[in-house]
């Protein structure tokens, strides 16, 4: 983790016969997070657990680390599955010489790790600088995976278990890694499934959605009061976040400092600013203009994910959260991954094998995709169907690892991927939720004062009916084809090459300073010259993510 002035930090370390092992976290919500030795065993868990207290009382425990240990004695590895929240840790029986090393159930605190056969080595952290760095300390071999690098030229992320590095991989959401005798095996308890689908009527349907969502928000915010935080939350135009500030004001959560970032005077923008303005909420702006954001902490921002997703898709986070104090506020509320419940992913309400069409659909350049090395057939047996596959790599491996960058400051949350809210949304028949009108019968429904305010996707409060939803928007993307200013986007990034020479300037300086690095990988060097010298800015940033992420090996 890289260390941020006026942030605290818990930092232990223990070393024994068989391996060298410590964590450093953010000290904030420090009872949900152990580093304590338990009959032999050493645990550490880093995150937070939404149920930890009702789990203490449960199983009469006085700690976290009791807590782990009589679980994993009653249920072995599955014990991980029992828990509810963002979190990872592991469990090393020094006596017997095992490890259990485990994430959460969508791995929203990554871990990677490398193995080592020939000497049963295992090395594993949060981040990956630390485990070059071991390895090389130890004389085995990093070599740059291509596979990793032309995903993040063009995807813009990771797919499945990938990592820049051949010899480094991630553990896939819901696994348990088991290191015994010198081997590993990897144990999933759970996997989102669709079958069999969820197909009762509406107001059935409408009513669990509301029951298990208002769980989410309480679990969430209630973390926050048990340790006296105040609540702070993201709020733009959009339906899910909106969603969640509405569930959490409906239920008695009043004190929410709201945060907002786009290009000024766009849509989230004056939409937010109106919804916190009328509903009492307290409001933070903070404008993307110009786009120089993108020349700020490029290292840092990096490091956050471990180059794991090109720099610009967190830049704004980033930077915006370095500007905020976290000492008096909890978790970062956000509304990530609300796009299940609209259906956003389903092809007519059906759904599909993976095919090339999935992938593109998850894409942010087509340019170089071609070079990845996918197997259709190895992904459609690990995948129910597309829609959980699409989930898995946009949602998790993009969207919320580029969420990623908040863990530098506190920790953050979204009720949307709240296990039994997320595990009963993906199983609902995909007809029910294609088109978006469940998600729109649901709010209308049971938070109808936040559904008065304009939708920035349609430009209409979402109250109205579909049809005329959809007709509005065509008649403003037309007006939109017109208008070629900064005000069609919350963060115009072509825009901003285009007529922001300091922007320009900068990344292309910074481009030349580095780009020796690729020379060494010849395979990789001609196609990511090219891609710089004639790509969208956004392929440009994915080149200099690649760049910065290579140089994870030289140390820097």
């Amino acid at each position: 983790m890289q260390k941020i002035k006026e942030v605290s930090y818990l930092i232990d370390c223990s070393s024994y016969a068989h391996g060298l092992f410590g964590r450093c976290s953010l000290d904030k919500f420090s009872n949900d997070k152990t580093f304590s030795n338990k009959e032999g065993k050493l645990i550490c868990v880093d995150g937070i657990t939404f149920n930890l207290q009702d789990l203490l009382h449960k199983y009469n425990a006085q700690s976290y680390g009791d807590l782990i240990n009589l679980m994993e004695k009653k249920y072995g590895w599955q014990f991980v599955n029992r828990l509810r929240g963002n979190f990872s840790g592991y469990i090393h029986n020094e006596t017997e010489n095992t490890l259990l090393l485990f994430t959460d159930h969508i791995a929203s605190k990554p871990v990677y790790y490398s193995f080592d056969k020939a000497s049963g080595t295992l090395l594993f952290g949060s981040e990956i600088a630390p485990i070059i760095y071991g390895m090389k300390k130890m004389g085995l071999s990093v070599t740059v995976d291509q596979d990793g690098a032309y995903s993040l030229l063009s995807l813009g992320y990771m797919l499945e278990d990938t990592t820049l590095f051949q010899e480094i991989h991630k553990l896939p959401p819901g696994n348990v890694l088991n290191f015994k005798n010198g081997t590993i095996s990897l144990m999933e308890y759970y996997r989102i499934k669709s079958t069999p689908y969820i197909d009762e009527d509406d107001d059935t349907i409408l009513a669990e959605l509301d029951c298990r969502f208002r769980e989410a928000i309480r679990m969430e915010y209630r973390k926050d009061l048990e340790y006296n935080y105040q609540h702070i939350a993201t709020l733009s135009g959009g339906l899910d976040s909106r969603t969640n500030v509405g569930y959490a004001k409906k239920l008695g959560f009043d004190s929410i400092l709201c945060f907002c970032f786009s290009q000024s005077d766009y849509d989230d923008d004056r939409i937010a600013k109106r919804i916190c303005s009328e509903k009492g909420l307290e409001y933070l702006f903070f404008s993307l203009d110009h786009g120089n954001y993108l020349l700020e902490n490029i290292d840092e921002i990096i490091g956050s994910n471990s180059g794991q997703i090109f720099y610009a898709g967190s830049a704004h986070l980033y930077n915006v959260l370095k500007k905020i104090s976290f000492k008096n506020y909890g978790l970062v509320h956000t509304g990530i991954a609300g796009e299940p419940l609209k259906g956003t992913s389903l092809s007519h309400g059906f759904h599909g094998e993976i095919n090339e069409e999935s992938l593109n659909h998850i894409t942010y350049s087509k340019t170089l995709l071609g070079k990845v090395n996918i197997s259709y057939k190895e992904i459609n047996e690990l995948n129910e169907n597309d829609e959980i596959f699409m989930f898995y790599q946009r949602a998790i491996n993009c969207v919320w690892n580029g969420f990623r960058a908040i863990e530098q400051f506190t920790e953050y949350a979204s009720p949307f991927l709240y296990h039994d809210f997320l595990d009963y949304v993906m199983r609902i028949n995909p007809k029910r939720r294609y088109g978006e009108n469940l998600y729109l019968n649901w709010i209308n429904r049971y938070i109808p004062e936040f559904s008065e305010y304009p939708w920035e996707r349609y430009g209409l409060a979402p109250k109205y009916p579909k049809l005329i939803l959809n007709n509005y928007r065509m008649g403003r993307a037309l007006m939109r084809r017109f208008n070629t200013g900064c005000n069609n986007s919350m963060n115009p990034a072509q825009y901003w090459w285009d007529n922001n020479p300091k922007l320009r300037d900068a990344i292309v300086a910074s481009y030349e300073q580095d780009i020796s690095i690729i020379d060494m990988y010849p395979p990789l060097s001609q196609d990511v010259h090219t891609l710089f010298e004639n790509g969208t800015f956004i392929e440009k940033t994915q080149v200099l993510t690649l760049i910065r992420g290579l140089e994870l090996l030289e140390g820097k």
